[in-house]
């Protein structure tokens, strides 16, 4: 009788061995049964959003990988095949979120993104340089965010048209030489220079924030202006030659409507009319400086002004 029970648990034990032989991937399994897949040389390959023991820095992610753009007059090498951009109305037209390196020498075009709603656009400036005889340099038509990173060391200059040709004469946008539907953020510690010769500088229909960068620009109209917020953060800022130089004129909510300028940050204005103009509020922090002249008023808010006295040193023609 334990003869007979010694060799059924040795057909079992047999039965258990082969049937763990047979499991998808065998000894090469992960922990939850999905197989690891290998490259050429059978080492194994790390899967995006899964973890990767030797990032240390991100463990469980990979490093997302921009798509280079290098321009020369009006034709556009890339850095992969297949990019989503799109060449339409002389435009060249960004199809997809993701990161964009952008390099070299743009003329007589356009950059335009078009992405979905859902989706954010980073655009890194790399010493780029771009004009338009007919529009803007940069048109961002829609996207959640738009980003803009000025690479360490670049200058980058973008110049629009004195005169802009709409296909639809009804069209108003863009405006500004830099012109974004949505938010729009320009940071990094490059430089970034903006000549906009047909309305406004820089334009944005929502939150308009600037970060750490260098920054100067000129309009004819208003020379930054974020409908809904400006916000200049530990930048530094040249601003000349428009009617207002910055400006939000949000009116319909609370919440917008107003311009921060924080500590750290450096802003020379002159302008011909106000140089900061809000509806809700207008705050200046102690430890910026914001210095100038302007035609109309230094300060020009209905609702809340918190300036620090320290800090604001624009000369205004308006008020001796």
């Amino acid at each position: 009788m334990k003869k007979l029970t010694l060799i059924l648990l040795a057909a079992l034990l047999a039965l258990t061995l082969i049937a763990c032989d047979k499991t998808p991937g065998g000894n090469n399994d992960t922990t939850d049964g999905t197989p690891t897949q290998t490259d050429a040389s059978g080492q194994p390959v790390t899967q995006p959003g899964t973890q990767d023991p030797g990032n240390n820095q991100n463990p469980g992610t990979t490093a997302p990988t921009s798509v280079v753009l290098t321009f020369n007059g009006n034709q556009l090498s890339t850095s992969v095949q297949d990019t989503g951009i799109k060449v339409e109305g002389g435009a060249f037209v960004i199809t997809r979120g993701g990161s964009y390196e952008l390099k070299g020498d743009l003329s007589g075009g356009q950059i335009k993104v078009a992405v979905p709603k859902t989706e954010q656009v980073e655009l890194i400036f790399n010493n780029f340089t771009a004009s338009c005889n007919t529009s803007a340099p940069l048109y961002i038509e829609s996207a959640d965010k738009a980003t803009i990173v000025l690479a360490a060391g670049s200058v980058n200059t973008l110049t629009d048209a004195t005169l802009y040709q709409f296909a639809n004469p009804a069209e108003d946008k863009p405006n500004a030489c830099i012109y974004s539907s949505d938010d729009l953020t320009i940071k990094g510690t490059g430089t970034l220079n903006v000549n906009g010769n047909y309305n406004n500088g820089i334009g944005c229909k929502n939150d308009l924030r600037i970060k750490d960068c260098t920054l100067n620009v000129t309009g004819v109209n208003n020379i930054l202006k974020g409908n809904d917020s400006v916000e200049i953060e530990n930048a530094t800022v040249k601003l000349s030659g428009g009617e207002d130089a910055i400006k939000s004129d949000t009116a319909d909510r609370t919440d917008k409507g107003y311009i921060l300028i924080t500590a750290g940050s450096k802003v020379e204005i002159n302008c011909i009319d106000d140089a900061i103009q809000a509806t809700m509020s207008i705050t200046v922090e102690a430890g910026c400086t914001v210095t100038g002249n302007c035609g109309g008023d230094a300060l020009n808010c209905p609702g809340t002004i918190n300036a620090d006295e320290a800090a604001m040193q624009i000369v205004s023609a308006a008020q001796p």
